[in-house]
């Protein structure tokens, strides 16, 4: 299999990663199991997305004030060598003065659609927003807390990872198991 190449773009002050997608296996009810990966500055990353049945779109330009949040309804985990890589591409990208620690990876995510159906991933484009608050108490922000976009495009066979806020960056790296130098 020829390496794909992991797209950094930081043209809008926000660190935002295009991956390739691998492979993909999405069942009628929108749930999907995806392979992402490249090679980031000779660094091989590949991370594993679930994502799980039945999540709901969401009309955000009608009178409706519901929203539908899905708890832990994304998974992202890798292995050590993998998420040695990849916090070592946000540190480098962050400029911040931390190491990575070859740990495994695994992430689970509150999601919100932002646009598309997740049901219809299989046939288009669907944005998410992702909070993740493992180790969070409730009503407060945790070490780990962060938030995330994630854009699905099977039909160009691509993921992004989009910074929400530069704020979110201290919660990526430690949620990544990165140290102080």
């Amino acid at each position: 299999m020829a390496e794909t190449t992991i797209v950094v773009d930081t043209s809008d002050g926000f660190v935002d990663l295009k991956l390739p997608v691998i492979q993909s296996r999405v069942a009628d009810d929108g749930e999907a199991s995806l392979i992402l990966g490249g090679v980031y500055n000779g660094r091989h990353v590949e991370i594993s997305v679930q994502l799980q049945s039945g999540m709901l779109p969401n009309t955000f330009f009608t009178e409706s004030t519901e929203i539908n949040a899905h708890f832990d309804a994304i998974k992202i985990s890798a292995d050590a060598e993998t998420t040695a890589n990849l916090a070592n591409l946000f540190i480098e990208q962050y400029k911040a003065d931390r190491v990575a620690v070859p740990t495994p990876l695994s992430l689970s995510f509150t999601a919100v659609a932002l646009a598309g159906d997740p049901r219809k991933i299989a046939e288009e484009q669907v944005k998410f927003k992702l909070f993740h608050e493992t180790g969070s108490p409730e009503d407060e922000e945790g070490p780990e807390y962060f938030e995330m976009f994630l854009n699905i495009d099977l039909g160009s066979k691509t993921v992004e990872l989009n910074e929400k806020d530069d704020d979110f960056r201290s919660g990526v790296l430690n949620a990544l198991k990165t140290e102080p130098k």
